[in-house]
């Protein structure tokens, strides 16, 4: 009898999963990369009262988390906010609920993927750690999204001179001599033309008089990609600072926003200046587009993983671009021609196509990408299979996988010919061109 003939028979078989073989799961599709646009920054400052931290709590509410209701001719929306604060333990120390309502709105306005609401509340705590939750009801449709984030609040009176939280600020306007700052809750600074301010606070105990505030961008090696320093006269208290970070030539990825105080009288090239910092702070940041999936970090590497679909004219056409933002638009324009919608917000079928590449990178990846094997090709271009069926090793067979589409009324047979997981398909890869695909 033919093995896959009997497979139905024998339950088990299918069940069994050799240890670190490629594995599919069976699932209607691979979720997109995009998540709600729900950013929450908690930012610790220097509290009213000895022993305290004012923990001021940003929360940026995307429009796409909120359902718009026409009111004469423009466009509403109303919801409810929540944002609760736990200690170390688990237990909720405190919380603030109130409602929303955002009005007045263009039909443009309210379908636009950089329309947001922000909302922005203040809580004392005393130093420690804690898990800032927020979440959004919105009243209309009664979703609900949450984001979290874990923070550890400093005791800033625990040295003579300290420095708060750095905010990241996209916007600083001037009225009047009074400074105005629009923060970024997103750690996504890609977004943020030519450069963007980093604000913070420095408590002086210690009559510094003039510190030097060097501030460094370090990549995921631990390399420094920008650097600028400030020197700023500070009095015995409170003061604001503000240093302007180019992010002009920062390439997407992930990215430590370092900041140090130095005494001003510290040359910057005396022995053992990297030791002589006095105070610092730390956070992270990405670089990301408008219109990529968040865990896009690489545009060459992007442009890469697009040849199971673009023809060699496009791929040269995509790679020709001299610099990041000639490389950005010309992706773009490449996934706009295979959109369904191109005046839509965000293009769905570059976040499947990028999700599914994502997918095949952690479950199929051995010797080689995920998305360069065999099965991350089927998978990536015609999705997850209607059934799975898997033969494990045995004396005188080698391990086999059958993926079954039911839709295309045919099935993909792989083999691991040397028992390490390395499944490869059987069938010639023209089949799986052949079939009908979804880009």
């Amino acid at each position: 009898m033919d093995r896959r003939a009997c497979a139905c028979l024998i339950i088990a078989v299918l069940l069994w999963r050799a240890p670190g073989a490629a594995q599919v799961e069976i699932t209607p599709q691979a979720s997109p990369e995009y998540s709600a646009t729900l950013f929450l920054d908690p930012v610790a400052f220097l509290g009213p009262q000895p022993g305290e931290t004012r923990l001021d709590v940003f929360v940026q509410v995307g429009y796409d988390n909120l359902s718009f209701v026409k009111s004469g001719d423009t466009y509403a929306a109303s919801y409810e906010m929540a944002i609760r604060i736990d200690d170390s333990t688990g237990a909720q120390v405190l919380e603030k609920v109130w409602t929303e309502n955002v009005a007045g709105l263009t039909f443009d306005q309210s379908v636009s993927s950089s329309g947001y609401s922000l909302q922005q509340r203040s809580f004392t705590v005393p130093p420690g750690r804690y898990a800032v939750h927020a979440s959004v009801m919105d009243l209309e449709s009664k979703t609900e999204k949450k984001a979290s984030y874990s923070c550890v609040v400093p005791d800033f009176t625990a040295s003579l001179v300290a420095l708060s939280d750095l905010m990241i600020v996209s916007r600083i306007t001037v009225k009047d001599g009074r400074k105005s700052i629009l923060p970024n809750v997103s750690p996504n600074v890609g977004n943020i033309s030519g450069a963007f301010y980093v604000f913070f606070e420095v408590y002086d105990r210690a009559g510094a008089d003039s510190l030097r505030f060097e501030a460094r961008v370090l990549d995921a090696k631990g390399e420094v990609v920008v650097r600028t320093d400030t020197t700023e006269l500070v009095q015995t208290g409170r003061n604001e600072v503000f240093v302007r970070i180019d992010n002009s030539a920062m390439p997407l990825g992930d990215y430590l926003l370092s900041v140090r105080a130095v005494p001003a009288s510290v040359p910057r090239d005396a022995p053992n200046a990297e030791k002589s910092y006095i105070a610092s702070r730390g956070r992270a940041i990405i670089v990301r587009w408008n219109g990529l999936p968040r865990a896009m970090k690489d545009i060459d590497l992007a442009i890469e993983q697009l040849e199971y679909i673009a023809k060699d004219n496009e791929m040269s056409e995509l790679k020709s671009g001299a610099t990041l933002a000639e490389k950005q638009q010309k992706f773009l324009e490449f996934w706009k021609k295979r959109s369904t919608n191109p005046n839509a917000p965000r293009n769905e079928k570059m976040a499947l196509y990028y999700a599914r590449v994502n997918y095949a990178n952690k479950h199929f990846t051995r010797y080689r990408e995920g998305w360069r094997t065999d099965m991350g090709l089927v998978f990536i271009l015609l999705g997850p299979p209607s059934n799975v069926e898997r033969f494990p090793f045995q004396i005188d067979e080698k391990p086999e996988e059958v993926w079954q589409y039911y839709d295309l009324n045919y099935q993909f047979v792989f083999r691991d010919e040397n028992g390490f997981g390395d499944y490869r398909l059987l069938t010639p890869l023209w089949e799986v061109y052949n079939r009908r695909r979804e880009f």
